[in-house]
């Protein structure tokens, strides 16, 4: 019964750590915006160079591409016996396994290197890390 309470505890622990540790999109706008009205040079100097560069109806953007694989942290339940006739176990992993995190940045800008416009798409998560914060406003 001690065994099963603990259990419980520590499922309930985890689910609300890992709700808790995400960061809303909101956030992510935030921080992507704080860039508009920078040159494009200074933003390629802070994030380095852009997996991509293109010209779509006479716009110039620039597009960053992240991707990494997380291990999500597992909780494991198993049983078990050992004796007389009976040798055999039964076992689960919840909330375990790989976690595929993207992230993909679009920078707009003019001619003169203005940028105009951003936006982003992926994983909240992953897009925080990918996109740096503004530090010469």
């Amino acid at each position: 019964m001690k065994l099963l309470k603990l259990l419980t505890i520590a499922t309930i622990s985890t689910i609300i750590g890992t709700g808790c540790a995400s960061i809303k999109p909101a956030e992510i706008d935030t921080k992507l915006s704080q860039w508009q009205g920078s040159n494009i040079d200074t933003v390629i100097q802070t994030w380095g160079v852009p997996t991509a560069d293109r010209e779509i109806n006479g716009k110039k953007y620039a597009e960053w591409n992240t991707r990494e694989i997380k291990n999500r942290p597992s909780f494991n339940i198993g049983v078990g016996g050992f004796g007389g006739n009976f040798f055999g176990s039964i076992g689960t992993t919840l909330f375990g396994g790989k976690k595929d995190l993207y992230c993909t940045v679009q920078i707009g800008y003019n001619d003169e290197g203005t940028v105009t416009q951003s936006n982003w798409s992926g994983d909240p998560d992953a897009c925080d890390s990918a996109i740096p914060e503004r530090v010469d406003s």
